[in-house]
């Protein structure tokens, strides 16, 4: 007895310390992605993924049942046998695998959206950082300015606590910068299915590769068309027409028209037809919304780009004139300032701007 219990508390401890090993071999391992990786390896460890996958193969089973029981269906007029002799309940289940195809498709892809959006978020947290790196390095140069000035008699102690306080300021704003890229980085591999503190490396310089598409490239009719093809919702919609009608067509056959069973068919097939028309419209709205964003987004990039260019100029301008006695700290501060608000909405543009088009990309496919 004291054998048994002794070898199972050696394999308790061998396998206590080969999943310790395996969790640390995973947290060790450094990831390189670009985003298409990253969207690959995500679905691959996905339990939502799988559990779609699941829904399908149920959902099959199901419709091999109503096919079965369909071939075997007696010819009579009960209203049930009639049913299922003429295929509707066939029908609906070929519709729920349909169904739930497009289910998964649709899972997948937001999965895979959440991924790209938190890919980006992580690119825009990194050029942030290089901001606010940058931006330090402007207001030491202006405290370096101002202690040189106060050594030679030129300026003031004012001047030289206004830097020192600017430089505190501009250094805790970057030490926020590195604490939310770290939290954005846990968000990342838990997206992943990763540990929180295993090192990913993205390849993809998503913000600095933005490339802006123009409204000529874009043919806004052709993308509403493969919308109304493509999104779950009208799909679903089109299976409900199919449905009902069949459905229709079935209790006609014996029901006179003023009968309730005639009527009540006539109302859910007329409500299946104004219900997709609804999801076409529903669908050509979604586009167009997403299109003008997108190109809202892309205005925006456009103005903040030529912005900074003016105001590196300004604060150039400001800096020379400061150092040569002739203008005044407050006004190099303000370029300052200007110029790195600036070059923080250039980059969340170009952020805004690569979510917009991912967000039209998918209203013309299944959805999002």
């Amino acid at each position: 007895m004291l054998k048994k219990i002794m070898l199972l508390l050696t394999a308790m401890i061998i396998l206590t310390f080969g999943m310790t090993y395996a969790e640390e071999q995973s947290q060790n391992k450094i990831y390189n992605f670009s985003m298409e990786e990253a969207v690959e390896f995500g679905l691959k460890n996905n339990e939502v993924v799988k559990i779609a996958q699941l829904d399908i193969e149920k959902n099959q089973v199901i419709s091999k049942k109503a096919v079965s029981l369909w071939s075997k269906a007696p010819e009579n007029s009960m209203i049930e046998t009639k049913l299922l002799s003429d295929g509707y309940y066939k029908r609906q289940s070929e519709m729920a695998v349909k169904l739930s195809r497009k289910s998964k498709e649709l899972i997948e892809r937001k999965i895979g959206l959440g991924i790209k959006n938190s890919y980006y978020e992580i690119s825009r947290s990194i050029k942030d950082i290089e901001v606010k790196e940058e931006n330090v390095s402007r207001v030491l140069e202006q405290q370096r300015i101002a202690e040189s000035k106060l050594k030679i008699g030129t300026g003031i102690k004012q001047e030289v606590l206004t830097a020192q306080a600017a430089v505190e300021e501009a250094n805790l704003l970057l030490a926020n910068a590195k604490d939310d890229l770290k939290y954005k980085e846990m968000e990342f591999n838990k997206l992943l299915g990763l540990p929180f503190n295993a090192t990913v490396n993205l390849t993809d310089d998503v913000i600095s590769n933005t490339s802006l598409q123009t409204p000529e490239n874009i043919d806004l009719h052709v993308k509403v068309t493969e919308a109304q093809k493509n999104r779950i919702e009208v799909i679903q919609a089109q299976e409900n027409v199919e449905v009902s009608k069949l459905y229709f067509d079935i209790v006609s056959s014996y029901s006179a028209v003023n009968t309730y069973d005639y009527r009540e068919a006539n109302y859910e097939k007329e409500k299946a037809d104004n219900e997709l028309n609804n999801a076409m419209q529903n669908v050509e709205l979604s586009v167009n919304n997403a299109y003008l964003n997108m190109q809202k987004a892309a205005r925006a990039v456009s103005v903040y780009e030529k912005n900074i260019t003016s105001l590196e100029e300004a604060y150039r301008l400001s800096q020379l004139s400061y150092e040569a006695g002739v203008g005044i700290q407050m006004d190099v501060l303000n370029a300052q300032n200007m110029l790195y608000n600036a070059e923080l909405s250039y980059v969340q543009s170009l952020h805004n701007y690569n979510l917009a088009k991912l967000k039209f990309e998918a209203s013309y496919g299944i959805g999002y």
